[in-house]
């Protein structure tokens, strides 16, 4: 109570006694009220003075939230054991003992609101002095407030929308923001964010706070802004293309008529199309290297967009976006179209399921790729590298024929790359089986020919064998003759002889004028042999004489 009895009485010496201390004596604390947002940290700016006489020796802050002046909330000196646990580690003197009195309280909460005093207390017996009503601080919090053209219409693309960080009671005119889009920080810092145009990118959800606090962010406001006339619309979301080929990508666009374009791009596997470097760019700004020469932009500035791309590579394939920005407002057209890359191939079936094709069977080449549909395309076939008139996807021969062998493959229709595997056909005919059969015929005899030639001669060099023996033991018998033949006209010989003698009686001597043997002019001589040896010597002048030796 004696506090409370001191300050009412220095109340009324300041009020009273104006020409006694107002001129020596004083605390001088802002004009205005503060305002503080939750989670700030405010400065309560303040200066006092007294006679230069005396020195200061305590220096007192208090809250008068509650009317009362009972709860001290700061002491700069050494004892700090009456301070609230309330401001404790959040209220900061930063004056001193001559005249500034300077407060600073962070982390601002609802109960901090209310009026804040200064009060010192001098050398001096009495000397001291209450700055009192004191100063008012205000504890409020940032919103984000929206202004549309259209209020309460929502928001479409080409209005005018304000999104705004303010309080419901503090002026922050001289404060500095940070705003977010989707907790990600914008570089803007003004109390206001201005669409004109708003835009269908601009659709998020937006928050600020003070600058360099995250502790006063505002909740977060969504702002949604309806597709308006702003569209892109493609003819076709998936599209195949043949590798080495050129494939169109066909698009239309779409804007207000107030609009005019600025600029126009095409993008790949890029989202939101902004991704660099771009397939296509009307500024020629951050075009890719890899369509440099082959992309080419076939629209115009008002409603086409069709892209072109000339020789289509495997790492073509991908999605397609167009975009195009009009008096700052953009448009990307997504989902975009979905390129495929694909190669050619002749795929062969026949009614033959052994893979042997002969004359008179159905055979099919068909034109395709592995999941790209070509239903829609006219081709060029080739045999043998030579065009064929033939124009569908599908070549039938039914019945083949053995002219209807090479090698086939396929092209799109008018170009002759990219050109399919190929495919070899080789068809057996009839006439080629006859002669194949004439052949393994005729090689089957002269096989059988040869075999029979060489057991006949083997058979033949073992009869010479066998008469080389006979031819041997012949001999021996014709030895066996002669002797016998020697031995007859020995005994005919004596026989003559014998006859002379008789015929000239006594005389032993004899001539052989008088024995002349028989003439064998006429003799045909027989030889048998039957294991003994027979001869028969016959027409001796009817003479036969037969003899046997054994």
């Amino acid at each position: 109570m004696g506090l409370q009895y001191a300050l009412n009485f220095w109340i009324l010496a300041v009020v009273l006694l104006p020409g006694v201390l107002g001129s020596e004596w004083g605390v001088d604390y802002s004009r205005y009220p503060l305002c503080a947002m939750r989670g700030s940290t405010v400065v309560i700016p303040c200066a006092y003075k007294y006679p230069a006489s005396l020195r200061v020796e305590t220096v007192i802050w208090y809250h008068r939230g509650d009317k009362s002046y009972d709860e001290k909330i700061y002491e700069f000196d050494s004892s700090t054991t009456d301070v609230s646990t309330q401001y404790r580690d959040r209220a900061d003197y930063l004056g001193n003992k001559e005249k500034n009195c300077t407060l600073q309280i962070k982390n601002i909460r609802d109960k901090d609101e209310g009026v804040y005093s200064f009060r010192f207390m001098t050398n001096k017996h009495g000397g001291q002095f209450s700055g009192v009503p004191g100063t008012t601080i205000k504890v409020d919090e940032l919103k984000v407030v929206m202004t549309s053209q259209k209020e309460g219409k929502g928001v479409s693309e080409g209005d005018s929308v304000s999104l705004t960080c303010g309080t419901d009671s503090c002026s922050l005119s001289q404060s500095e923001f940070t705003w977010f889009k989707d907790d990600q920080q914008l570089p803007e810092t003004q109390s206001t964010l201005h669409f004109r145009p708003a835009c269908k990118y601009h659709s998020a959800n937006y928050s600020c706070g003070l600058k360099g606090n995250r502790q006063t962010v505002s909740e977060a406001v969504n702002l949604s802004v309806e597709d308006g006339t702003w569209a892109v619309h493609y003819s076709e979301i998936n599209l195949c293309a043949l590798r080495g080929s050129t494939v169109l990508i066909q698009c239309e666009y779409g804007y207000p008529e107030p609009h005019k374009v600025d600029s126009r791009m095409w993008s790949r596997n890029d989202v939101d199309c902004t991704g660099k470097p771009y397939v296509y760019h009307s500024n020629n700004t951050n075009i890719s290297a890899e369509y440099t020469g082959r992309a080419e932009f076939l629209g115009n500035n008002t409603r086409n967009c069709t892209l072109q791309i000339k020789n289509i590579r495997e790492t073509d394939a991908g999605e397609y976006r167009f975009r195009f920005i009009t008096n700052g407002c953009e448009k990307c057209g997504g989902p975009g179209v979905t390129l495929q890359v694909e190669e050619l191939k002749v795929v062969m079936t026949s009614s033959r399921a052994n893979g042997t094709i002969r004359e008179g069977d159905s055979v099919n080449l068909t034109c395709d790729t592995d999941s790209c549909s070509l239903n829609q395309s006219e081709f060029t076939w080739f045999k043998d590298n030579q065009t064929l008139p033939e124009k569908q996807s599908t070549l039938h021969f039914s019945p083949i024929s053995y002219h209807h062998t090479g090698k086939y493959s396929c092209a799109l229709n008018g170009r002759k790359v990219p050109v399919s595997n190929e495919v070899n056909i080789i068809v057996e005919s009839h006439f080629n089986r006859i002669i194949i059969i004439t052949v393994v015929g005729i090689l089957l005899v002269v096989l059988t020919g040869t075999v029979v030639i060489i057991i006949f001669m083997k058979r033949i060099n073992s009869l010479n064998v066998g008469k080389t023996k006979g031819g041997s033991k012949k001999r021996e018998d014709k030895d066996l003759c002669s002797d016998s033949e020697k031995q007859a006209e020995s005994a005919i010989y004596a026989n003559c002889m014998d006859s002379s003698r008789e015929k000239s009686g006594t005389s032993n001597r004899y001539s052989e004028e008088s024995c002349e043997l028989p003439d064998y002019g006429n003799v045909n001589i027989q030889e048998r042999v039957y294991g003994n040896v027979n001869i028969e010597e016959t027409d001796y002048e009817n003479v036969n004489i037969e003899y046997t030796v054994k």
